[in-house]
């Protein structure tokens, strides 16, 4: 192996609703015509084999490259039958690709700041929970105080390589084209709630002690967030929602 070889950074890797968004477009420029619409979710995740979020990131990476068009009520239609849309272009990981990553790490995480946590951590978390609730009393998305919250217990656990997954994970969220565009079709003021009493678990739980109920508190936040994600991005919502000027996020 040269010297070369071993310094060469990786490429970046190919992002699952990339591919899937690939086989969808050969899909129809093989077999369907302009105004035809496209087998249900669940046919398309089994014919490709992968999951149904990673079905519907797909989607909506085609329907952003102007492939394809969500309509209420009624399903996926094509509307170009372009040769290479243009989903390389855009920005970081799918949003469920992405929070099944989180799902791997982050109880892991809850569950060691449980463990390792100092009185400071708890002042930290305990100051983040409370601008958070200020932030939603105001009406304005808690962005800043929640990744403070999800980064205090990442430097809870005293390792440095899991501080930096953690943060990556969190910047990955924020740059991804497919999140963006689902929250442009959310309701934010619906969703605070859960989440000030999600995060209020994992602190609760964390200042306790209790390295299990941290984990699962944890768990119980992301799975909230998938399922939140899953529902503001159906067919219908997407094309009946009107986008907001909201810049909020939900972690």
């Amino acid at each position: 192996m040269s010297t070369k070889m071993l310094h060469d950074p990786p490429s970046r890797p190919e992002r699952s609703f990339e591919i899937v968004a690939r086989r969808i477009a050969a899909m129809i420029q093989a077999s369907y015509r302009i105004g035809q619409r496209l087998p249900a979710e669940r046919d398309l995740a089994k014919t490709f084999g992968v999951s149904r979020p990673t079905v519907r990131e797909a989607i909506l990476s085609l329907a952003m490259a102007g492939m394809l068009k969500v309509r209420s009520n009624s399903g996926v239609y094509v509307i170009s039958r372009q040769e290479a849309p243009d989903v390389h272009a855009l920005e970081g990981f799918g949003p469920f690709e992405n929070l099944e990553a989180r799902q791997l790490i982050e109880p892991q995480i809850a569950a060691i700041a449980a463990q390792r946590g100092s009185e400071t951590t708890f002042a930290q978390l305990a100051e983040a929970l409370a601008m958070m609730r200020w932030e939603h009393a105001q009406g304005r998305e808690a962005d800043t105080s929640d990744h403070r919250f999800h980064m205090v217990l990442a430097e809870a656990t005293g390792n440095g390589a899991l501080v930096s997954i953690s943060d990556s994970l969190w910047r990955a969220q924020t740059e991804s084209g497919i999140w963006q565009e689902i929250h442009n079709h959310m309701q934010m003021e619906d969703y605070r709630p859960m989440w000030r009493r999600d995060h209020e678990a994992i602190f609760d739980a964390v200042q306790a002690r209790n390295p299990r109920k941290a984990s699962g508190a944890m768990t119980r936040h992301l799975n909230n967030i998938r399922d939140a994600l899953m529902e503001a991005s159906k067919a219908k919502s997407m094309a009946t929602t009107k986008p907001t000027n909201s810049r909020g996020k939900i972690r």
